[in-house]
């Protein structure tokens, strides 16, 4: 099949699978979150962050800070599951959190957590 046939035929399959196109206004959550894996200690290229030791970590301050930044230090803390949600209406997914700021992280800063609990890290995309 040639390029210009099948981009088309992509792009309407995407929409459809992701719901575009009328029905009226859209129903979706105001917040939506992607989970991002935290990269391996780079000490030990084998170990994997389901095979690193649980300990407590304390949340930091994230709120105006570049999204990529806080991703390597809650990576640097130990921290194996965090997710990066967008808080913004036009842009749903964070994909590149170098693009985006951090605006709120819960649990809250300061808090302690178990460095394989689930951290929520929320963001908005830079103007």
């Amino acid at each position: 099949m040639r390029k210009s046939v099948l981009l088309p035929i992509l792009f309407v399959a995407a929409c459809f699978l992701a719901g575009c196109g009328g029905g009226g206004p859209a129903s979706a959550p105001a917040t939506v979150t992607q989970t991002v894996p935290a990269a391996a200690p780079t000490s030990d290229p084998a170990a994997s962050p389901s095979t690193a030791p649980v300990k407590d970590v304390t949340l930091p301050d994230v709120e105006g800070k570049n999204g990529r930044i806080v991703f390597e230090q809650l990576t640097e803390l130990g921290l194996t599951n965090f997710e990066m949600a967008s808080r913004d209406e036009e842009d749903k997914f964070v994909v590149n959190p170098a693009n985006w700021t951090a605006v709120e992280i819960e649990p809250g800063p300061g808090e302690t957590v178990k460095s394989d609990s689930t951290v929520v890290v929320t963001m908005t995309k830079k103007g």
